[in-house]
């Protein structure tokens, strides 16, 4: 019966059982060693194992023991019980096994010996749990010995564990929390949902903060530590609707929220300061300085008036020159900057535009002068832009003479300018007042000595000073793209010496002095208090107006002028226009037609002035929208622009490049030119006038009553018409009328009178008509001749 018997035990297996280790496999080239003799000492017995019944002596097998060999190891030692496993050859990697002691013998032991060896191999007791132990702890198996030569051997069932953990590492295991934590407490919780925490355990918010303005609600929300939702709900109830990228400028509201959440807010105004780089006016710094450091400057006068009242023409006269036959159209329309040298001293002299579109120019003029000459014709007095240029003198507290002009012509009066004068709160001299008044004739130079000697009056009681130590500051007059040279801009010294090299920065724009030369063209190497000049070397245009300040370095004013930058960005995005009903209607009826314009200008002063005018225009039916704007001639670009977007080209004393021009016929772009600033205004009027759709008028031309019908088997039905009132003409419209309702209007087919075709029936005569695709005509009905007249719209 054992030999029937098959078991599937590898010979390992019974190797492993019988104690026997495998022999390691000799190298190539190498002699096999011989195992070192066994020792003759036999293991200790346990209590109670029974000893084999026979042994066989010799066997043939590999597996007999020798006659010394009496007892198999005993079972405590081994560290795994001896159970029918697959070996995987794949993940068995061959080691060095270690050196038998015993001395192995060819022979084994036979079929018999096996259930014998089997049967002595007893299964290890099992060890009492410990307590205080870990589930993962109590299946962890004892560690293995290891091998003194060669690597282990990893087996199937000693990855088998390792795919099934308990649980995956987190960060509770790195940070050690986990330590000694029993397993089935932690997954029997590891459903529940943690006990909430407090916030204001968890927050520590600030009672004091710092911040700078403008900052949105998010940023505001990250400072106090607080969520955006909150902030809002509180200045939502304080009738303030925010949003969470809105922008807080307002001192007040960033208090108020602090004030809400306990937190007291304070404003850091330290980077405002830096980009302002000085809080004082040029007058206040005067004002601040010692007087040992301050010298006598040359007045700033700036000539005003109403257009054509001869401001450039005395200008002209004091200075001997004529500028006046170099403008276009007789008016100045830029401000004009001179120094000029005269009997009673120096003269910085501004000539500005007296069009009622240059206000912006006149609002500057006064802003830096010292003193204005109001020009006002001796025929005309006061006018519109006389009584504005009076207003910007007051608003700017400066010094005004009044130069009645034009008294050699024959309806001079004086007493009228006069008497005008006092209406607006300027009592002249010679009616006990403190308002100078010279009569002076541009054409005779009558007048013009006793003007120069009040102006050198005035500035000496005025005790005009500046300190030409001290760092330049002023105001850009005029800007403009020049072909060679750049953007040139037209400034005005008003305190300390701009010297070559200098680097300047404006509201938007810096730059480092490349050239400066005064008004006639001469090489500047620096520029005192009250000089015009003109400089080079800026990265932009700066706008008309703008004051200008030097600073120690090119990378000082850039960095300024790029953060100021920033912020007009920042703050033209969160400019929100919220649509008007009206403005919603008429885009979604599409009833105002749109004249998109591109302006182009030589200064920007004209540029300014010229945009401005343009707004100005009102209509409920057209609109301008200026798309564009740019100092300089009109360039490729400006075409390809005008073609894409449907718009049309103004330039105002500028040309076209020659390479554009081909490109203005190839585009189809349409391209104005003006030199005059109300013939542009004019020109963008009648622009606006052709974008509206002309009003078809009807006007009534003749009656006529049917009295009979006529059957046609060719024409149809004809009426026979007696013609009551007016004319009936063959090229007019007709309307049909029955019973005092129009049922029917269209063309006439023919009008025929004794069988032959006419153009027209007069009143009082007979006539057949045929009307065009209508047949149900009878008797009694009228018929009304009309004619349509298309007229022009006004804005």
């Amino acid at each position: 019966m054992a030999k029937n018997l098959k078991l599937k035990i590898k010979n390992t297996q019974l190797a492993k059982a019988a104690g026997f280790a495998k022999k390691p496999a000799p190298k190539k080239g190498e002699k096999p060693k011989k195992a070192p003799p066994p020792e003759k000492t036999p293991p200790p017995e346990e209590e109670g194992e029974e000893k084999p019944r026979r042994i066989r002596a010799k066997s043939k097998s590999s597996f007999a023991p020798t006659e010394e060999m009496k007892t198999p190891p005993p079972v405590e030692e081994k560290t795994r019980e001896l159970t029918p496993q697959a070996h995987v050859e794949a993940t068995a990697k061959p080691t060095t096994p270690k050196k038998v002691e015993e001395k192995e013998e060819k022979l084994g032991p036979t079929g018999r010996h096996v259930n014998d060896l089997l049967a002595k191999a007893k299964k290890p007791a099992p060890k009492p749990k410990e307590e205080g132990k870990t589930k993962t702890e109590q299946q962890t198996p004892p560690p293995k010995k290891e091998l003194k030569k060669g690597k282990k051997v990893r087996e199937f069932k000693d990855l088998k564990p390792a795919r099934k953990q308990g649980r995956g590492f987190d960060s509770r295991n790195r940070a050690g929390l986990h330590a000694g934590e029993d397993d089935s407490r932690w997954r029997k919780r590891r459903g529940q949902k943690q006990a909430p925490i407090s916030r204001e355990e968890q927050i520590d918010r600030p009672t004091t903060l710092k911040i700078r303005l403008p900052i949105t609600i998010k940023e505001l929300a990250v400072e106090m530590k607080l969520k955006s939702a909150e902030i809002i709900q509180k200045l939502f109830l304080a009738g303030m609707v925010y949003t969470v990228n809105d922008l807080a400028e307002d001192e007040t509201t960033i208090q108020y929220v602090g004030n809400e959440f306990g937190c007291e807010i304070s404003v850091d105004t330290s980077e405002e300061e830096r980009l302002q780089i000085t809080a004082q006016s040029v007058r206040e710094e005067i004002k601040d300085t010692e007087p040992a450091k301050l010298h006598i400057r040359p007045p700033v006068v700036a000539f005003m008036g109403h257009v054509d009242h001869g401001k450039t023409s005395l200008i002209d006269a004091i200075r001997e020159s004529n500028i006046t036959a170099g403008e276009a159209g007789a008016i100045t329309q830029h401000i004009g900057a001179f120094r000029c040298k005269t009997a009673v001293g120096n003269l910085t002299i501004l000539d500005t535009p007296g069009h009622e579109a240059f206000s912006a120019m006149r609002a500057r003029g006064a802003d830096v002068t010292d003193i204005v000459v109001l020009v006002v014709a001796g025929d005309e007095g006061l006018k519109e832009q006389t009584v504005e240029a009076i207003q910007h003198a007051k608003a700017a507290e400066v010094t005004i003479v009044v130069a009645i002009n034009k008294c050699d012509k024959p309806n001079f009066n004086s007493e009228n300018v006069l008497r005008e004068l006092s209406l607006h709160e300027l009592l002249p001299e010679s009616w006990g007042g403190s308002t100078i008044t010279v009569n002076t004739s541009a054409i005779s130079g009558e007048g013009i000595p006793e003007l120069l000697e009040m102006l050198a009056l005035q500035a000496e009681v005025l005790e005009l000073k500046a300190n030409p130590d001290a760092r330049a500051r002023g105001s850009v007059l005029e800007s403009e793209l020049h072909k060679g040279m750049g953007n040139v801009t037209t400034l005005l010294v008003q305190n300390g010496t701009l010297k070559y090299g200098d680097a300047i920065v404006f509201e938007s724009q810096w730059g480092k002095v490349k050239t400066m030369q005064n008004e006639l063209g001469k090489p500047l190497e620096e520029a005192g208090p009250s000089s015009p000049v003109e400089i080079t070397g800026l990265s932009g245009l700066p706008s008309a107006g703008d004051p200008f300040i030097v600073v120690e370095s090119e990378k000082e004013a850039q960095d300024i002028v790029q953060a100021r930058v920033a912020g007009i960005k920042t703050r033209m995005l969160q400019q929100r226009k919220t649509p008007s009903f009206e403005t919603l209607l008429q885009e979604g009826t599409g009833a105002k037609k749109v004249l998109k314009l591109i302006l182009r200008a030589d200064v920007q002063g004209s540029l300014e002035a010229l945009k401005t005018s343009i707004e100005k225009i009102e209509s409920d039916k057209a609109e301008a929208d200026i798309i564009f704007t740019s100092v300089g001639d009109i360039s490729e670009s400006d075409i390809q622009l005008a073609a894409a977007s449907n718009a049309i080209i103004l330039g105002f004393h500028t040309r076209i490049e020659s390479h554009a021009e081909p490109l203005i016929k190839e585009l189809g772009v349409t391209v104005s030119l003006f030199d005059v600033i109300y013939h542009a205004i004019d020109g963008v009027k009648s622009l606006m006038l052709g974008l509206l759709d002309k009003i078809a008028e009807e006007r009534d031309t003749g009656k006529a009553e049917v009295t009979a019908t006529f059957k046609s088997s060719q024409l149809g039905i004809i009426a026979g018409c007696m013609v009551l009132d007016g004319v009936i003409n063959r090229n007019h419209k007709m309307r049909l009328f029955r019973e005092g309702k129009e049922i029917w209007r269209g063309s006439i087919a023919s009008i025929k009178r004794e069988k032959e075709e006419v153009k027209e029936v007069k009143k009082g005569f007979e006539c057949g008509i045929l009307l065009e695709g209508f047949k149900q005509i009878q008797e009694g009905d009228i018929l009304q001749a009309y004619e349509i007249h298309y007229l022009a719209q006004e804005l």
